[in-house]
């Protein structure tokens, strides 16, 4: 019963956010107490979407928020701090903006925001934008987390490559000894096959730079 509602859990954390599913998503407007933020909050919780609304920003985005909306022209004039992680973002983060200038534009691309609506709100495009964003994100964070499992695998079997080089320099008889041999050879095969998965990802320029591995090596070469 435990494995069952894993799988489920799983499941349902993999498929796209539909529009059915706007009721299960939790909305942190962050907007001062203006009629842009309120027009924003009425068509959010019109869509369905359980909106809670806070200015200033709290220090901490609070547990289970799926999109934060950010008014960038009051954050930005009133140079108030947004604590907000953007390499590992706890939730969605979609710019408002009423108008462009450097400062705003850097600061949205600093903050490495999903989406960019304008004002005046134009309610068609809020409902495609948290969508989008929210399904991007999904996607970063499954492609983020298979990346962690493999560069943990890459790790173990460096180790294994390492101890296999010491033996067989320590033990000149070891290859040939079958078993020995099969096991080298399937340890080879399995990080080939790691690598592989991490090519298909876009990933393996990145992780053969992490780790120091050379992209001529036995392992890289011909993928």
């Amino acid at each position: 019963m435990i494995r069952k509602d894993t799988r489920d859990k799983s499941n349902q954390a993999s498929r796209p956010l539909m529009i059915k599913d706007l009721r299960s998503l939790r909305v942190l407007l962050l907007q001062p107490d203006n009629a842009e933020g309120k027009e924003l909050w009425e068509h959010l919780s019109r869509i369905g979407c359980n909106v809670q609304s806070f200015w200033p920003p709290p220090l901490e985005t609070p547990p289970n928020v799926d999109v934060v909306f950010l008014f960038m022209r009051s954050l930005v004039e009133g140079e108030i701090d947004f604590n907000w992680n953007a390499d590992n973002p706890p939730a969605v983060l979609i710019a408002i903006v009423d108008y462009e200038n450097p400062t705003i534009v850097e600061k949205i691309l600093r903050l490495k925001a999903q989406a960019v609506i304008g004002l005046p709100l134009r309610p068609f495009g809020v409902l495609a934008n948290v969508l989008l964003s929210v399904n991007n994100q999904r996607r970063e964070q499954r492609i983020r987390v298979r990346v962690e499992r493999l560069e943990t695998k890459i790790r173990a079997f460096r180790d294994i490559d390492k101890a296999k080089a010491i033996l067989m320099k320590t033990h000149k008889k070891i290859p040939t000894i079958p078993n020995v041999s099969k096991l080298c050879i399937t340890l080879e095969n399995r990080m080939k096959q790691i690598l592989l998965e991490m090519k298909s990802l876009g990933v393996l320029n990145d992780i053969c730079t992490k780790f120091h591995e050379n992209t001529n090596s036995q392992y890289v070469r011909g993928l």
